[in-house]
């Protein structure tokens, strides 16, 4: 089963529930810190996925741009969704 980081926004039961219908594993970070490196907050979820979703509208410039950096050191599949909708971040994490 295909693993997905979901970083941004906050429905996270509703990320878990839609992704298994889809026959994903989803984690999910609201993208939120609290201070010191930034990176640290997402390494793990990071780590874990195959496929990397930030929520462009639901998350602050500054971990959108860490996150990207960690994904891209990782070499894990990155993509953007423009909503904070369930669906189609999901749609786009069985694209990649």
């Amino acid at each position: 089963m295909k693993t997905v980081a979901i970083i941004g926004g906050s429905q996270t039961n509703t990320f878990k529930k839609l992704g298994e219908k889809r026959g994903l594993i989803v984690e999910h970070h609201s993208g939120k810190t609290g201070g010191g490196p930034i990176e640290h907050y997402f390494q793990r979820i990071i780590n874990h996925a195959d496929v990397v979703i930030i929520l462009k509208g639901a998350i602050k410039h500054s971990s959108m741009w860490a996150v990207r950096e960690l994904a891209e050191k990782k070499g894990k599949k990155l993509d953007y969704h423009d909503g904070f909708g369930a669906t189609g971040a999901l749609e786009k994490a069985l694209l990649l």
